[in-house]
């Protein structure tokens, strides 16, 4: 597909985007694209008016205004090492980005719209004799099968006119969908995965972050400069435009932004973690078998002790819990001088366990070990979202490892590790005929 600008006819590639906001996961992909596609010569951001199609959307979208500022302020910065990390890791591993400002344009012609754009208006308004090449996610795919987002004549149009790079998703199998799609709508289409092996390994990590994240972590006032270039971070940070944002004008808790609303999910469900272990508990202990048990915290900052101590009748198992949040407080209770060993690792994790395990009359004893929260420009750690479970029993230990996109929130990697580590003991519990101390 051509697009017209004033050096004549270049061949271009198609990315709408919403861009609430936009964030290095869009830049990354236009990245990819122009490096698996080299032939291409200019990558045209679409700019939705925020008006969404899908009828199972809706969303309070910041004005087009202020999302096309954000978005051209990151297509500034993105290449530049000092306002980006990008930029920054791609010339540590020896390489220049190639998504430039020469290379680049952003289409605000949906403004002109007072109404949703599907996305075989698009097509249709950007085909010529050749198939448009236009960058979907995955979920965009997912939807295709959902009748009632997107029509037969729809799908037929977007066959027949495009050329669909698609995003690849972890929790997403491509494959599948579209041969689903194919036998329900009898539409074959045009595909191709962009590949993120065509970028250095250390940015891959990136492409985990999403819009919606970047709205969590502004509201829960973390630096934004992992997420999107400096210029951009600092102005979604200081205009607080995200602050009191709605996840949905549909929601039964309006007074929450998306991130108290996520928060405040993720209680119940550790809640209900909570209970579920307590009443394994409570058997074991109607069948005088050993059921009483201490905690040792450390990036969950207190959220199994919290929850636990909340809960009414957990003082007839739970002894006490433990939490030791700084390095030097942990060192102090292993009798170290200094750590041999990381302090996010199997072995601390073990460590404190056993402990535990030794100074208190419990039956057994869990402790976690982690790192909580989104990676910062300053301390670009590759263990974000990482966290080591043990449960030491009389007879050993039993270990487990978790790691979540780490791109969360501190608060919602807290309250995971807790309801993964509470869910986890219960599952090893139950499958344990007799503990002995």
């Amino acid at each position: 597909m051509y697009f017209t600008s004033d050096k004549g006819k270049l061949n271009a590639i198609y990315f709408p985007l919403t861009a609430n906001p936009a964030g290095y996961h869009h830049l990354l992909l236009a990245e990819c694209v122009l490096r698996q596609f080299p032939q291409t010569e200019l990558i045209v951001f679409l700019l939705s008016n925020g008006l969404h199609p899908d009828p199972l959307k809706n969303q309070h979208i910041p004005q087009a205004a202020i999302r096309l500022q954000i978005l051209r302020s990151a297509l500034s910065d993105w290449s530049v090492p000092e306002k980006s990390i990008a930029a920054q890791i791609a010339e540590e591993s020896g390489t220049k980005l190639k998504l430039q400002q020469t290379n680049s344009a952003v289409s605000n012609y949906e403004l002109s719209y007072q109404r949703p754009l599907r996305l075989a208006e698009h097509i249709k308004n950007l085909s010529g004799t050749e198939k448009v090449a236009i960058i979907v996610g995955a979920d965009l795919i997912e939807r295709m099968l959902n009748p009632k987002i997107f029509t037969k004549s729809d799908l037929m149009t977007i066959a027949q006119s495009s050329h669909l790079l698609v995003a690849p998703r972890n929790d997403s199998k491509i494959e599948p969908m579209l041969e689903l799609l194919k036998q329900r709508s009898e539409v074959a289409l045009t595909t191709t995965l962009i590949t993120p092996s065509v970028l250095p390994q250390k940015l891959h990590k990136y492409l985990l972050i999403s819009s919606t994240l970047i709205r969590r972590a502004a509201q829960a006032g973390h630096s934004l400069n992992a997420f999107l270039p400096a210029g951009a971070a600092k102005y979604i940070l200081l205009s607080s435009m995200y602050e009191l944002q709605n996840k949905s004008f549909a929601e039964p808790e309006p007074q929450l932004n998306e991130f108290e609303l996520r928060c405040f999910e993720l209680k119940k469900e550790l809640n209900k973690a909570v209970k579920k272990l307590q009443k394994l508990l409570d058997q074991r202990a109607a069948k005088k078998l050993p059921h009483r048990f201490a905690v040792v915290e450390t990036s969950t900052g207190g959220q199994i002790t919290v929850e636990l101590t909340s809960s009414s009748g957990a003082s007839e198992h739970f002894l006490e819990g433990r939490i030791l949040y700084c390095n030097e407080v942990q060192k102090q209770f292993l009798r170290q001088s200094s750590p041999d060993i990381s302090s996010v690792s199997k072995q601390h994790a073990e460590k404190l366990a056993r402990q535990l395990l030794d100074s208190t009359t419990a039956d057994w004893t869990l402790s976690e070990t982690g790192m909580a929260g989104p990676p910062s420009a300053e301390r670009r750690s590759q263990k974000n979202g990482q966290c080591h479970l043990v449960l030491a029993l009389s007879p050993g230990v039993k270990y487990k490892y978790l790691e979540l996109n780490p791109f969360f929130t501190r608060n919602e990697h807290q309250l995971l590790f807790a309801i993964e580590a509470l869910k986890w003991a219960e599952k090893v519990l139950n499958n344990q005929q007799e503990i002995t101390k």
